[in-house]
């Protein structure tokens, strides 16, 4: 995979999107649309994800309307013929940034892999300089290459198997999990980098979200925690040969980081502001 030149931002769900309830924060949304290069920009929410689609398109529009970018526009894509539509892909190809709403990642999977509009996508991001694909819950889950598909924490921790299946594939260095401590995910995504050592575990909380540049570089950004689960030190793994018996692993690694953290997914260290900015 060559080094994107984009920007990918993963939000672990929840984010405040209401003015009345966030007395006009919008914190994760405000960077979103900071990083898409301001209000003047473009953004397309696609909805394929969620149950009531035209609801959550509002719900964004309407927040980013709010924050002062009336260009934002809901893409109402619910199946593999919708994404296959001219004005669809036509809007792809000249808008600043997309944002993928929550849900189920499955449909995000179902609908777009092997699709023109994905294909677009993906070129844009390696080769455009500022172009931003952003996703909160499902929409975040599904960037990366192995997407965690289902399992509770306590069932995947005893059999020592995660669900997973093909994801978008915008990032091959990490599997991203939601909703991380609020819904009690730690087990899946623990027994996912046990399957995957190479693979660094990114559990994103609500209303907090990470920022990746060149497939390396994160930040963290919103009002709550990231924890990163690190299995190259991984001495003793039961999952490697045994799918059937609770899950035995020896030296994992743990990082907790909040607002402000850059960390380096490459050399498994923290880095410095400055690497971020490119």
């Amino acid at each position: 995979m060559t080094i994107p030149k984009g920007k990918l931002i993963a939000v672990g769900g929840a984010e405040e999107r209401s003015n009345r309830v966030s007395k006009g924060k919008l914190e994760v949304l405000r960077r979103i649309l900071r990083e898409v290069s301001g209000k003047n920009s473009v953004i397309e929410i696609i909805t394929t994800a969620s149950g009531i689609p035209n609801q959550v398109g509002k719900e964004y529009e309407d927040a980013f309307n709010y924050l002062g970018c009336t260009n934002s526009k809901h893409m109402a894509i619910r199946n593999r013929r919708d994404a296959e539509k001219k004005d669809f892909i036509s809007r792809i190809k000249s808008c600043n940034g997309i944002m993928f709403s929550g849900g189920d990642q499955t449909k995000l999977s179902e609908v777009f892999l092997e699709s023109e509009i994905l294909e677009i996508m993906m070129q844009r991001y390696h080769t455009e300089e500022g172009f931003v694909i952003a996703g909160t819950s499902a929409g975040a889950m599904a960037q990366s290459e192995k997407m965690i598909n289902g399992g509770t924490p306590v069932e995947t921790l005893k059999k020592g198997r995660a669900k997973l299946k093909q994801g978008l594939g915008f990032i091959n260095t990490a599997i991203i999990d939601s909703h991380f401590i609020n819904r009690g995910r730690f087990g899946r995504l623990v027994v996912a980098v046990a399957e995957h050592p190479a693979l660094m575990g990114i559990g994103i909380s609500e209303d907090t979200g990470v920022i990746i540049k060149e497939n390396r570089f994160l930040e963290v950004i919103g009002s709550n925690q990231v924890i990163l689960v690190d299995g190259k030190d991984l001495k003793y793994n039961s999952a490697a040969f045994n799918t059937e018996r609770t899950i035995n692993l020896e030296y994992i690694i743990f990082h907790l980081f909040s607002k402000g953290t850059h960390f380096d997914i490459q050399e498994r260290k923290i880095a410095n502001e400055e690497q971020m900015v490119h």
